[in-house]
């Protein structure tokens, strides 16, 4: 939280330089790196989905081994530098969705300096102007925090029933009909068959999918099972 009435970019310098010495990322990274320790003997395997920049799977691996790492499956996303692994190695830095809540916006010269701390941070990180004085726009504010935290709401139907239940499933983005059964009940996993998607961005509603249809915020389905 920024407070508008005061030198908003010292502020969020601050914040931001103790972030850092903490190694929290608050930009997401180029690159995402996962490592499954296995058991003895299963050997290094390393997925690469995305690419590698300055280096060769071949470094990686060694890279790897000279830290003891010799079992296990390493995925690597993105745009990874062997700077990369070796940190997810010692798990030494970790990212964190961020959001900038400018308060006292009410304040005398606030506009300014909001504009000022919007030029400093170049779109890189959502800025919400609020006052917690006066009004706070708890509906605007929460669907930033929605989509900084890469969330979304899926909606279920029984089959048969007309209406949808008005509470949803939160996901993950990227979340498929699977993961939302498996969210359900550990047995729609075992025993599904189709699910039906009522979404205004299918060309028709509603449309049969498989277990592998991906969802998007404020979709509705229809489980079936056997």
């Amino acid at each position: 939280m920024i407070d508008l009435s005061q030198e908003p970019v010292e502020q969020l310098s601050l914040i931001l330089g103790e972030l850092e010495k903490a190694r929290i990322l608050v930009s997401r990274p180029k690159a995402r790196v996962e490592i499954e320790k296995k058991f003895m003997g299963a050997g290094l395997r390393i997925i690469l989905i995305g690419n590698l920049i300055d280096c060769t799977l071949k470094e990686i691996e060694e890279l790897l081994r000279s830290y003891r790492v010799t079992d296990a499956i390493v995925k690597i996303y993105g745009e990874a530098t062997l700077d990369d692994v070796e940190n997810a190695i010692f798990e030494n830095t970790v990212y964190k969705p961020t959001i900038i809540v400018a308060n006292k916006i009410e304040a005398e010269g606030a506009e300014k300096n909001l504009k000022i701390l919007e030029a400093y941070v170049d779109g890189k990180l959502p800025i919400q102007p609020v006052s917690c004085k006066t009004s706070v726009d708890a509906e605007k504010l929460g669907e930033i925090l929605f989509k900084a935290l890469d969330i979304i709401r899926v909606y279920t139907k029984e089959p048969g029933e007309r209406e949808f239940s008005k509470k949803p499933f939160t996901l993950k983005r990227g979340a498929t009909v699977y993961e939302l059964a498996k969210n359900i009940h550990s047995d729609f996993t075992k025993n599904f068959t189709f699910a039906r998607v009522w979404s205004k961005r299918l060309v028709f509603s509603p449309q049969k999918v498989g277990a592998g249809f991906v969802l998007e915020d404020g979709d509705i389905v229809e489980v079936h099972v056997k």
